[in-house]
């Protein structure tokens, strides 16, 4: 980019924006709109890009080869690591990502620019391991080298991972010609060189991609040959996309398929231009800039045949360098930025909108006065997505939307839906094809049938997690609890039940501090029941077992094995046993049990009412090897009063019984409505909350918060954590510890959750937690339902 004046604020702005600290060194204030807030983090000496890592930890680059590290909001003392740089004009240290697998082998991959044995500055992509809050610079293994920086300036300079898995990077053209003052091509049309290019490789080896546009004959590796006049002129594999001039930053849609991405190209004398990212796109550099003929401004003729326009751009009167942008993660802030973009003008100062319709309204930016902006990117604080930005003079701030707190819905009345039905899958195309990175987040739409809806019981599934991790669900645009609803270990299928709040659209939120894929089925909503009603209310009964296949069939133990039509089923009669009638049932409430054969093939269990043919989706799952996994199961019973269990690679159930949901024939009554409650940690004995560690085979019992003293009954998620060895865990009101269980671990040192609804003892109302063996546990109060 050359020099050129900057009206009003700036006399001289040099390339990007790495503006010299005097110019900067008085931050202007920002404007935002309404029920948004902009606030200070820190500074740093001379900024370049921010990033966050799945845990939150947020990474800023400086210029001069520092990379600093945010966390909790506070700028951390000592850097992470100093690489040695070359720092002139718009070289330096500019840009940074983690790797898809980063909670498991800690790798990171930085774009730099190196003096490589003093032969002159170029540009670097390196992958890097980190050992705590330090980047191990012993670790470097370089993968494209010796990327041309001929000019100081245009080096683009951005990574990122994408959900394919590969490596993207955005390089500029160098601004002088890399093969000397009279090239026959220009750099960003020459695809024998790396520069003006997206680049997408492999994170492993830097290898082009499998599937970039060009291969096969006549092509090459040019990951380290280098871009000079006496490199050969064979086109280079790494390239994605051509046509660029410096495209500075580009971030990928955590919302969308997996190849959703924007690209932010600056201009030279009179437009910037935004670029939707597509393999084998020519977005027309140097005969276009914009949606003109370079130097032209509009109105223009659409691009030529064989060249892709912008998806939006703007003139001179508006900014002189796009800079930093980033996508807006559905379901936090206000609907009307649902799939929007943020797209911010180093020169101008201004972010604007880019909507989901695809409209931006220049006239009305979203923020104003961040002048040197150079990148930003959303982070998770504490519950809260907020938009986290570096300015070139070292500014480091963060915009947050003024947070909604969840409310509680009031008294609600529970219906169930047909067995099946599913409402995310990440492996699946319908859903997006596109599973959730670790530190992600995923609204998730729900098929409401009315404005009634307050909360839905859901049954999540991590599928091949890559890391230890959890998942939590809450309801969209308000804080993130603290607490966890699944928790799973790398390569396992892990499954519970969870009461999950909606949003006023009807929409569910999901953070997964794990990359994995999700699985989502509806079971049912609960209905706002503000007055006594019929159907939807909850009687508990004490737990009781029901069904055992490893023991005989008696009056007491009553299943039958059959074969089904996809899958062999254990059909359990549920009518008149434990406790529920024979009648005014709509669905049972049962704590289900698998025990898995003793191969290493993974199995579940779907429940369907009796008679009913297998829906397709499952309950719970185990991960085989004698794995043993419960799950809470609400199911409507079948016409001849039984539940069936459709198997896969399951060798035993057991069946408790827990309670049951009232149908239009019973009396009129508000006894057994549910509350929910803002989720409460009631129990966590890793910090002596209200106790310490259990010591096994004893039973500790709380007075539920909300639900004392009139509560009837609580639901509650029960995770184990770092058990002594294989035990369950049992739930129930007092008095003698009946034989059941509501959670197990089949070895030392699991994680495991399983969502309970207990019956609480006669008022003041108390719950009691018995395990058989050592372990922590730790309790979320989900609701109560009311006497």
């Amino acid at each position: 980019m050359t020099l050129r004046p900057f009206r009003i604020v700036l006399v001289v702005l040099v390339g990007l924006g790495f503006v010299p600290s005097a110019v900067s060194a008085a931050p202007r204030p920002s404007a935002v709109g309404a029920g948004f807030t902009d606030e200070p983090v820190g500074t740093v000496s001379s900024a370049t890009a921010i990033e966050t890592l799945p845990d939150g930890t947020v990474v800023v680059l400086n210029q001069d080869g520092a990379i600093r590290l945010i966390r909790n909001g506070a700028l951390l003392a000592t850097p992470a690591a100093t690489l040695t740089v070359c720092s002139n004009g718009e070289r330096g240290l500019l840009g940074f990502t983690h790797g898809p697998d980063f909670l498991n082998d800690r790798q990171v991959f930085i774009y730099y620019t190196t003096n490589v044995g003093g032969s002159g500055c170029v540009n670097r992509v390196s992958r890097f391991t980190m050992t705590g809050d330090t980047v191990d610079l012993a670790s470097e293994r370089v993968l494209v080298d010796a990327i041309s920086s001929a000019g100081s300036n245009h080096n683009g300079g951005d990574v990122d991972i994408g959900a394919d898995g590969f490596l993207y990077i955005s390089i500029g053209d160098a601004g002088s010609p890399p093969r000397g003052p009279s090239p026959p091509v220009h750099a960003s049309q020459d695809l024998s060189l790396l520069n003006g290019k997206i680049l997408r490789v492999d994170p492993v080896t830097g290898f082009g991609a499998p599937g970039n546009p060009l291969s096969g004959a006549g092509t090459a590796d040019c990951r380290v040959r280098g871009n000079t006049a006496s490199t050969p002129t064979t086109t280079c594999r790494e390239i994605y996309a051509w046509g660029l001039r410096n495209p500075f930053r580009f971030a990928f849609d955590p919302n969308t398929g997996p190849h959703q991405f924007f690209i932010n190209d600056v201009g030279q004398v009179t437009r910037e231009e935004v670029d939707r990212g597509a393999l084998g796109a020519d977005y027309g550099w140097p005969t276009r800039e914009g949606v003109c003929p370079r130097g032209a401004i509009p109105p223009c003729d659409a691009a030529p045949p064989g060249v892709t326009d912008p998806i939006t751009d703007y003139g001179r009167s508006y900014g002189s360098f796009v800079t930093a942008g980033a996508f807006v993660p559905n379901g936090h802030w206000p609907k009307a930025f649902d799939g929007g973009y943020l797209f911010g003008d180093g020169g101008s100062g201004k972010i604007w909108l880019r909507s989901a319709n695809g409209a931006v309204d220049y006239d009305a930016p979203f923020a104003t006065g961040l002048f040197d902006i150079v990148d930003m990117a959303f982070v998770d604080h504490d519950g809260e997505m907020m938009l986290y930005y570096a300015r070139a003079g070292g500014t480091i701030g963060r915009i947050r939307a003024n947070p909604v707190a969840a409310v509680p819905t009031g008294p609600l009345a529970f219906q169930a839906v047909p067995p099946g039905t599913r409402v995310l899958d990440t492996r699946m195309p319908a859903f997006g094809d596109k599973l959730v990175r670790a530190g992600e987040t995923r609204m998730v739409p729900m098929p409401v049938p009315s404005a009634n809806v307050r909360a839905a019981l859901v049954n999540i599934v991590t599928v091949n997690p890559r890391s230890p991790g959890f998942i939590t669900a809450w309801a969209s645009r308000t804080k993130r609890p603290p607490i966890s609803n699944l928790n799973a270990f790398s390569g396992e299928v892990a499954a519970n039940a969870a009461i999950v709040p909606l949003d006023a659209d009807g929409n569910l939120e999901i953070y997964s501090l794990a990359t994995t894929d999700v699985v989502i089925d509806l079971l049912g909503w609960f209905v706002a029941a503000p007055n006594a009603v019929r159907a939807g209310r909850f009687t508990p009964l004490p737990p009781h077992r029901i069904a055992e296949t490893r023991a005989a069939v008696t009056a007491d133990n009553q299943f039958t094995r059959g074969a089904g039509a996809e899958l062999p089923f254990v059909r359990v009669p549920v009518s008149g046993r434990g406790g529920i009638p024979n009648s005014g049932v709509s669905s049972a409430v049962l704590m289900v049990t698998a025990i898995s054969t003793g191969g290493p093939t993974g199995g579940f269990v779907s429940a369907t009412p009796g008679g009913s043919p297998f829906s397709g989706s499952s309950n719970l799952n185990t991960n085989g090897l004698g794995d043993v996994r419960p799950n809470l199961v609400v199911v409507p019973i079948g016409p001849d009063g039984t539940v069936d269990l459709h198997l896969l690679n399951i060798a035993d159930v057991a069946v408790d019984v827990a309670g049951w949901f009232t149908d239009a024939t019973q009396p009129e009554s508000t006894t057994g409505r549910f509350n929910s409650v803002a989720l409460r940690r009631e129990v966590d004995t890793r910090i002596n909350l209200p106790f310490g560690r259990f010591p096994g085979n004893e039973s500790r019992s709380i007075a539920p918060v909300d639900a004392t003293p009139n509560g009837i009954a609580v639901a509650q998620n029960i995770t184990i954590v770092d058990n002594q060895a294989a035990l369950f865990v049992t739930p129930y009101p007092g008095g003698v510890l009946p034989l059941v269980s509501a959670g197990n671990a089949t070895a030392a040192g699991q994680v495991r959750a399983v969502l309970s609804f207990t019956a609480l003892s006669a008022p003041p109302a108390r719950i009691f937690y018995y395990t058989l063996a050592a372990t922590h546990l730790v309790v979320d109060t989900l609701g109560y339902f009311e006497p």
